[in-house]
């Protein structure tokens, strides 16, 4: 380490701010694990959503990223998961690898946790440094009402396939990155963001919190596009035992990427989920009230002899799965 492993706690505690204390926090940053409790309003009624995301440079994000680009993206990453689930984000520990630290570099990955943090309602209650190649991991718990979490298993013939938001733009930020000459051009930092941009979009996700919370007792069955919707749609299918048909002219694309890269890109973080076709009215209200497009693209059917998956056509004919992204 460049610097003191203990001072560089200290740093990341400071920089933390009030993002470290709060309601239900016992005992935060700087001891040995944290000590929370459930909130006052929740009580026994409600159930703890726990989820994890780890991020590899040079495989999850470019190793030249800026620190705090690199912390708000880890932070919505695993936070997404919550949404997914319909849960209310509560706490988060954040765990750093790296070669070498300075308080300046873990001051500024920080920064962008407490700015995720703070937007999406999560106090950071503790972590760990360590010395190794480049990597961040999040773990976050939510809250919501016991019994109403969305899983991935309840999804029934006939029930209608959505999506939220438009895919594609994180894909596209990508291959601007791989695109770039050797100009001594750096890679952004949160501020310099612009709004609607695939930079914007990839570094700055924005997972669908309110529109999962909203979903709870109405959607059947749902998951957050982590690794690309040919690929996370068929989680649902396996869970579900059903196959899902998709029409491939019915995705919502971020302008500019083609379809067929939007069916298979991942890192967008929307929900794709399943419900059943009398929700539809509330659907769009519930799109309206939010300011998140939903947009259905396919129904869900019983599974046939050769498996649950999803089946996609274009124009009505069937065209080949879009793969996604595979960790292995």
């Amino acid at each position: 380490m460049s610097a003191d492993e203990f001072a560089l706690i200290g740093s990341i505690r400071d920089a933390l701010g009030d993002v470290a204390a709060g309601a239900g926090v016992v005992v935060g940053p700087g001891d040995d694990a944290a000590v929370l409790t459930v909130p006052p309003g929740h009580g026994s009624g409600y159930e703890l959503v726990v989820s994890t995301d780890t991020l590899v440079a040079g495989c999850h994000f470019p190793a030249d990223a800026n620190p705090d680009c690199l912390g708000y993206r880890g932070m919505a990453v695993a936070t997404s998961d919550l949404a997914a689930m319909g849960a209310a984000p509560a706490w988060a520990v954040v765990a750093l690898t790296a070669p070498a630290l300075t308080p300046a570099w873990v001051g500024e990955l920080a920064a962008g946790v407490r700015c995720a943090a703070k937007r999406f309602g999560l106090k950071v209650v503790g972590g760990n440094i360590a010395r190794g190649p480049l990597s961040l991991t999040v773990t976050v718990a939510g809250l919501l009402p016991a019994g109403t979490a969305i899983t991935r298993g309840g999804a029934a013939p006939g029930d209608r396939v959505y999506v939220t938001g438009a895919l594609g733009g994180a894909a596209l930020a990508l291959a601007e990155v791989r695109a770039a000459t050797p100009s001594g051009d750096r890679p952004p930092r949160l501020a310099e963001l612009r709004a609607n941009t695939p930079q914007h979009r990839y570094w700055q996700p924005a997972p669908r919190l309110a529109v999962g919370a909203a979903l709870r007792g109405v959607a059947s069955a749902a998951i957050d596009v982590s690794d690309g919707l040919g690929a996370d749609l068929n989680h649902i299918c396996g869970a579900s035992g059903v196959c899902l048909r998709v029409e491939l002219e019915r995705l919502p694309v971020f302008p500019g990427c083609d379809r067929s890269l939007a069916a298979s890109a991942g890192d967008d973080y929307e929900l794709a989920f399943t419900a059943p076709p009398r929700h539809e009215a509330w659907l769009r209200s519930l799109a309206a009230e939010t300011g998140v497009a939903i947009t259905p693209i396919g129904v869900a059917a019983a599974a046939l002899g050769d498996g649950c998956r999803t089946r996609w056509t274009r124009a009505g004919a069937p065209i080949p799965a879009p793969k996604g992204y595979r960790h292995f």
